[in-house]
């Protein structure tokens, strides 16, 4: 119970923050699916549907759930908590559907097996963070740790975040996609800096913010030496 008045003191607006979200998702995937839709493309097939409304259903609930903290809506949110723990596997699932269909495309324009691999290597490891994260966010819950739970899912926000700002970026302001990649990874890493320093300066514990920073620095450092690829 301490953990959480701590945790509803220091982000008891949280929610408020994260509705950014929305405008920048619906942007992102503005071009070319929810502008066309119904007419879309071949391209978007009946797994990209389900792997849309999965992942904006996730959204709206890494919306509401600090929201309903917020507002003291306790039992609420733990059945969301299980809504969202029955989400999980398939978000997980279609992703990876996801990221072998564009391997798939990536081939079938000529990219070499290794080009292709390559391309979906950034993804393809924020996923393996996304579920890391989940994983550590429900052992933190199950602990009583509500701090470290809170934590764990800010930094699944973050892991997210690309998905919208980096179509976003790409589709409105023209960027390549390597571009908006990097300017997603440099806000992620800036935003955990921080968190970190917040936390700090509150003597909170800030080390899932810690595990994520440094993850992210492994994947950039990765990415980097195999040449940005996108």
């Amino acid at each position: 119970m301490q953990n959480a008045l701590e945790m509803e003191r220091a982000y008891r607006n949280l929610g408020y923050v994260l509705l950014a979200l929305i405008p920048i998702f619906i942007a992102g995937f503005w071009i070319p699916y929810l502008s066309e839709f119904p007419r879309l493309d071949a391209s978007i097939t009946a797994a990209v549907h389900v792997h849309a409304i999965l992942l904006f259903c996730f959204l709206a609930l890494l919306i509401i759930q600090p929201i309903a903290i917020r507002f003291k809506a306790f039992s609420a949110h733990r059945k969301l908590g299980k809504l969202t723990n029955a989400l999980m596997p398939f978000i997980l699932i279609f992703s990876v559907a996801m990221l072998w269909k564009e391997y798939r495309e990536h081939l079938a324009d000529g990219a070499s097996i290794s080009a292709a691999r390559n391309d979906e290597f950034l993804s393809a490891v924020q996923l393996v963070l996304l579920g890391s994260l989940y994983g550590l966010a429900l052992s933190s819950i199950k602990s009583r740790n509500v701090s470290a739970h809170m934590r764990y899912m800010i930094c699944i926000v973050l892991v997210v975040l690309p998905a919208g700002l980096a179509r976003t970026l790409g589709y409105w302001l023209n960027f390549r996609q390597s571009t908006s990649q990097t300017i997603c990874l440099i806000l992620i890493d800036a935003l955990l800096v921080a968190l970190i320093a917040y936390d700090r300066r509150s003597a909170r514990p800030s080390r899932p913010f810690q595990i994520t920073l440094a993850a992210y620095v492994l994947i950039e450092i990765s990415w980097y030496f195999l040449g940005r690829p996108v």
